[in-house]
């Protein structure tokens, strides 16, 4: 049987265990390669930058998750986005497909106007309040200056990929990530550097390599979907309906993803009061784990869009089913990536870095990201079973719980008031992610799939 027979048998609600594993692979695959090359854009920056010294790659690092901040809204409008979209080409309803395609465009042109311009105004606040000062401050606003006059890229390829993924394509936005890399990586090099003869521009350099490479790999994707009739046959105007569901559903998950890294702004916070050190230690783990974050995040994007297609199609059993096997993948493969994690915790590290004061802190560091990634396999995919059922109320009442009530109150009044130092600051994380795969599963066994309305 081939992938795209794979595909029809879950579609026609006829596919048994293994068409559906084929078919979660289908989409998932292609999602992890496409997020994989998306983080690589950052990794690559923080390897680059990581050569000139500890300050720079704390600044790249620190403007990254302030960036991520502040792209949890556009998130939101991704996942209502592939929902809907997931769900009118589950229904074959092309029409409104097209209208949810071009709504969410519309949307994400507003938000890029205010966010980007309350960037602007707004960096050195909040990276002051981060603690960051003289030199590590004057570098992270000269990244976040740059990154914030070509913020539109970051927002449409992000969109553009999402309605790729809610159609059933997760092939064409990976080719675009793979020329986005090849662009930025070209660019990037003697920007940073002033190789070539270009000017020697440091952070500035890995901004501009980035925005520019991720501009060129969106405008590829709106041409390719205008070609394939994505957006209709009109390719303008918008509906007020399709706007309200993608709001309806996206508002909840980008309120997710700000209490998500909110809750991350303020541990970066209690960790960079263990000094530069810990908090570029700590950098480079969530670059590390990025890797081992990349197979969950594709299985639960896959999950969210054969949910969405299953319930637009009324198969309410090949939705579970669907969600399931995401699950059993997601988990095998991160589990996986723990074991690796945990034995071998410095080759990771110096991978990154070879200041021994970050070094000292592989081995604790690594123990943690390997036993923090079953209940984050389970966590995520679940979640995105969730997500694609419009039940994303849900995983944001589990990010409050486990990121606000669990993680910060351990890891301030244990490292901090306690003085129990970085590793039970980190191991915080765990608990974290255990309490939010405890709710997203008792909320999926416990939710009635046929009353589910979009």
């Amino acid at each position: 049987m081939t992938l795209r027979q794979c595909m029809e048998a879950v579609i026609n609600g006829r596919g048994d265990q293994r068409a559906i594993r084929r078919a979660v692979l289908t989409l998932a695959l292609p999602i992890v390669g496409s997020d994989l090359l998306q983080r690589g854009v950052n990794v690559v920056d923080a390897l680059l930058v990581g050569r000139l010294g500890a300050a720079e790659l704390a600044a790249v690092g620190l403007s990254q998750l302030l960036l991520m901040f502040v792209m949890a809204l556009v998130y939101g409008l991704g996942v209502g986005a592939t929902v809907m979209v997931a769900f009118h080409t589950g229904a074959t309803d092309e029409r409104r497909r097209a209208w949810a395609a071009r709504t969410v465009l519309l949307v994400g042109g507003a938000a890029t106007l205010i966010l980007g311009s309350g960037g602007i105004v707004l960096s050195r606040a909040a990276v002051a309040f981060m603690g960051a000062d003289g030199r590590l401050l004057d570098l992270t606003l000269t990244y976040l200056h740059v990154t914030w006059y070509l913020f539109g890229a970051y927002v449409f390829l992000h969109l553009m990929s999402a309605i790729f993924q809610g159609v059933g394509d997760t092939r064409t936005p990976l080719k675009a990530m793979v020329w986005v890399n090849v662009l930025h990586v070209v660019v990037a090099i003697p920007l940073i550097y002033g190789l070539a003869g270009f000017p020697r521009l440091g952070v500035a350099g890995a901004a501009l390599a980035s925005g520019l490479s991720e501009a060129a790999g969106a405008g590829w994707l709106l041409w390719v979907a205008a070609r394939r009739g994505i957006f209709g046959a009109r390719r303008l105007g918008w509906s007020q309906r399709e706007l309200w569901r993608i709001l309806r559903v996206g508002l909840p998950a980008a309120g997710e993803r700000l209490i998500t890294h909110g809750m991350q702004v303020v541990f970066a916070r209690i960790v960079i009061h263990f000094g530069v050190a810990a908090y570029a230690a700590h950098q480079v783990g969530l670059n590390i784990e990025s890797l081992s974050f990349l197979p969950g995040m594709g299985f639960a994007k896959a999950a969210t869009a054969l949910v969405g297609q299953r319930l637009g199609a009324q198969d309410t059993e090949g939705a579970r089913r669907a969600a399931r096997e995401a699950n059993r993948l997601a988990l095998t493969i991160m589990s996986l990536w723990g074991i690796a994690f945990i034995m071998f915790p410095h080759i990771w590290i110096v991978f990154f870095t070879t200041d021994p004061e970050v070094l000292g802190y592989s081995a604790p560091l690594m123990t943690v990201m390997g036993l923090l990634q079953p209940p984050l396999a389970v966590s995520m995919v679940i979640a995105g079973a969730l997500r694609g059922a419009g039940e994303t109320h849900v995983v944001l009442a589990a990010a409050i719980v486990g990121g606000w009530c669990v993680r910060l109150p351990l890891a301030y009044f244990g490292g901090v008031v306690g003085n129990l130092g970085m590793t039970v600051v980190w191991a915080t994380m765990i608990l974290d992610w255990l309490a939010r795969g405890v709710i997203v599963s008792w909320r999926f066994r416990r939710l009635r799939l046929k009353e589910v309305r979009l």
